[in-house]
């Protein structure tokens, strides 16, 4: 039994072209085969993967850790400070809930910490850094898959109640900007652009929501209809690098100057430089004073 290649480049985040050059380049990983040929990967190599994928995204050469043990792999992502998060008790208690599975005792504390800490404070303070412990748990192989989508079904449920009332009180109002929000094809991670929405709603933007992987077309045609000033994209490190150059840069190109591109994540792709109309937001903190910056340009022009 192994996971397949398609899962393995949707799951991590490394393409099947990746996978097969690094097995005849450096022999690693060694999958096994299917009685009909199909590449599968043990879950051993499936967690070393994980680590290789963190570590890469951490500046690390292929040729440098592909060949390294496990042991010796999680000891450079500790020198690194790869994967490390600040001591939080409770942040900490939750993640213990999630892996002990005690699902409706971490949905509890979910809702108990957003009920106590607001909104904004929700976003910044445990749903951002819980994120980050989940995604480094899963790529230590601590936590499986399955908690995973759990997780972001009790994140998502939390975050859609909080900025329910508040996405009420605004629509009508003709609070401006109008700001859409989604994912492009590929990528499958939504609760970047889950919390950007929240943190915009909190800025008085209103907010349209596509869901996630919408084709650049219907993101077109939604711009559109719905007179949109800013078109928010959030990338995880699903997507290839240059699938994610190449997207935006498609995207740029077929909307109407006036509209601004914003993009954010934690995909290491979003370091380099974009085009003029491109904006890459660094976190979310920076939203509310990027919506204000946009408001007195506005009012300029």
């Amino acid at each position: 039994m192994g996971v397949g290649i398609g899962a393995i480049a949707q799951e991590i985040g490394l393409t099947k072209d990746t996978l097969r050059v690094w097995e005849r380049r450096y022999g690693f990983p060694n999958p096994m085969r299917s009685p009909g040929g199909e590449r599968l990967y043990p879950q051993e190599q499936v967690s070393k993967l994980r680590l290789v994928k963190r570590l890469l995204d951490a500046g690390h050469r292929p040729s440098k850790v592909l060949a390294q043990s496990v042991e010796m792999l999680q000891q450079l992502a500790e020198s690194s400070g790869v994967g490390q998060d600040a001591p939080d008790a409770e942040l900490d208690h939750l993640i213990a809930l999630l892996r002990a599975g005690s699902f409706e005792d971490f949905r509890f504390g979910l809702l108990k910490r957003a009920t106590r800490d607001g909104l904004e404070r929700f976003v910044l303070d445990v749903a951002a850094p819980l994120a980050a412990r989940v995604g480094n748990a899963w790529a230590a192989g601590t936590l499986q898959v399955y908690h995973e989508h759990l997780f972001s079904e009790a994140l998502q449920a939390t975050l859609r109640n909080l900025m329910r009332p508040l996405s009420d009180a605004l629509r009508g109002r003709g609070s401006r900007p109008r700001v859409l929000l989604t994912t492009l094809s590929g990528e499958g991670h939504g609760l970047g652009i889950l919390m950007a929405e929240a943190m915009f709603t909190l800025s008085e933007c209103e907010c349209v929501q596509l869901g996630l992987q919408t084709p650049l077309h219907d993101i077109v045609d939604a711009v559109a209809a719905h007179n949109i000033d800013i078109v928010a994209l959030s990338f995880s490190a699903v997507l290839p690098a240059q699938s994610i150059s190449n997207g935006i840069a498609d995207l740029r190109n077929l909307l109407p100057s006036h509209v601004r591109i914003w993009v954010g994540g934690s995909s290491p792709a979003l370091r380099r430089k974009f085009n003029d109309g491109v904006h890459h937001v660094e976190g979310l903190t920076p939203i509310d004073e990027i919506v204000a910056d946009w408001r007195q340009t506005s009012v300029l022009r």
